[in-house]
């Protein structure tokens, strides 16, 4: 059985940023919502750090995305939690921003 849940307002994330360290918002398809997504700092191996994309509210838009709230600064990797396969997202963190990419289908 499939779970869809609506976004919940009172499951607002901190975002750790400032100095050094930003963070991370990856957009996604509908269909990835409660799928895991790992990251990496790019060029070392995929040690399992991952997060999950939920249904969040943006303004009055709802949206799929996944949030890494805390990620020192310099170049990332993203893709789907194991997949060796599937497609791998770049993302470039700067210190004190919010850095925010889609991620394909």
């Amino acid at each position: 059985m499939e779970h869809h849940h609506a976004p919940d307002p009172a499951a607002a994330i901190v975002l750790d940023i400032g100095g050094d360290i930003g963070a991370a918002v990856v957009r996604a398809p509908d269909a990835l919502d409660g799928e895991e997504i790992e990251i990496r700092r790019s060029g070392t191996p995929w040690d399992g750090t991952h997060v999950a994309f939920h249904r969040r509210l943006l303004g009055a838009e709802q949206v799929v995305a996944a949030v890494f709230p805390h990620l020192p600064s310099g170049r990332w990797e993203a893709r789907r939690r194991g997949d060796d396969e599937g497609p791998v997202v770049v993302l470039d963190v700067g210190g004190g921003r919010v850095t925010r990419i889609d991620f394909p289908a």
